[in-house]
C-alpha cells in the first residue's frame, strides 16, 4: 500500500469550510480550557478549593476546564480568574479598531 498524501486524502475526504472552521474553534477552546487548568495548578489549588473561592461547585471548575466553554457565562470566567488572582479582559477586534468589553 503506497503512502497518501495530505492533499490526496482532502481529495478522497473533502471536508467543509464551516466544519473546519467548528473544529478549530473546538481546537481553540480545548487548549484555553488547558492553559487554565495549568493556571489553577501553578498556584497549587485542587478544583475543590478553587470552586470555593469562586463560590460555585467543583463540577462546574472541572466543566470549565475540561473545554465545556460553549456554556460558560462571563461572570464565571471572571471569579474563575480571580480565584487565581488574576483579572479578565475582554476585547472585540475588528479590523479598524479594538474595544475593551471587560
Amino acid at each position: 500500500m503506497e503512502a497518501m498524501s495530505y492533499r490526496e486524502f482532502r481529495e478522497l475526504h473533502p471536508v467543509s469550510d464551516e466544519a473546519m472552521a467548528r473544529a478549530q474553534r473546538a481546537t481553540e477552546e480545548l487548549i484555553l480550557a488547558y492553559e487554565l487548568k495549568e493556571a489553577r495548578k501553578d498556584r497549587h489549588l485542587t478544583q475543590e478549593q478553587l470552586s470555593r473561592n469562586m463560590g460555585i461547585g467543583q463540577k462546574r471548575v472541572s466543566a470549565l476546564e475540561n473545554g465545556r466553554l460553549d456554556v460558560l457565562k462571563i461572570d464565571t470566567l471572571r471569579r474563575y480568574v480571580e480565584g487565581l488572582g488574576g483579572t479578565l479582559e475582554i476585547t472585540a477586534q475588528f479590523p479598524d479598531k479594538r474595544i475593551k468589553l471587560v
